[in-house]
């Protein structure tokens, strides 16, 4: 019985970093940084700029990872991608970021945060080395201060960006190692009859 194995993580982090002071006064939050430390356990986050989307961030996390896993093609079975963008809608996210990296994967699939996430996706990925693909790689990218706007405070309800936002990725195959699996509860994703080896 296969079992799957992280063959290469990348991770992508805007350069523009956001304290909490800055971040109040920027939006009109209606707290103080003080508060937002103790309520968040964050100091200071990275934000994305105007150039960088959950597309480009996703976008060079795959190139990192077709670098690290030297793939020839460059081919996997299976692109998963999550993403949160703060309620934007954009679709068909893991075509687009394959498209921009050069990625060539026979299946994509988009998986939204409210579907579990990144542990979704990774109990997907390994459902899909179980029945046989060989590669899959992950990858979730999260802009969500797109929907912040500058104000007096509690004038926007959307304070997505209060955690920060950058992407990170990984590449999985079949072979020995160790089990990379989670189950994600309340994904609701189909589940094989035989228990799989990576869960």
């Amino acid at each position: 019985m296969p079992e799957c194995r992280i063959t290469a993580v990348a991770t992508y982090l805007p350069e523009r970093v956001v304290t909490n002071q800055e971040l109040i006064t920027s939006y009109g939050l209606p707290c103080s940084a003080d508060w937002l430390q103790r309520t968040t356990g964050v100091v200071e986050r990275p934000i994305a700029g105007a150039a960088e989307t959950t597309l480009s961030m996703a976008a060079a996390v795959l190139r990192q990872l077709i670098e690290a896993g030297r793939l020839r093609d460059p081919f996997v079975d299976v692109l998963i991608m999550t993403s949160d963008d703060g309620g934007r809608g954009d679709v068909g996210g893991a075509d687009l970021a394959a498209c921009m990296a050069g990625l060539s994967p026979a299946l994509t699939l988009d998986l939204g945060s409210a579907q579990g996430g990144f542990s979704a996706a990774l109990d997907a990925a390994t459902r899909h080395l179980y029945r046989g693909a060989r590669r899959v790689i992950l990858v979730a990218s999260h802009v969500r201060s797109w929907g912040q706007r500058p104000g007096p405070p509690g004038d926007d309800p959307h304070h997505g960006a209060t955690g920060g936002e950058g992407a990170a990725g990984v590449l999985l195959d079949r072979g020995e190692g160790h089990r990379a699996g989670v189950h994600a509860r309340g994904a609701e994703l189909p589940r094989p009859r035989a228990a799989a080896p990576c869960l």
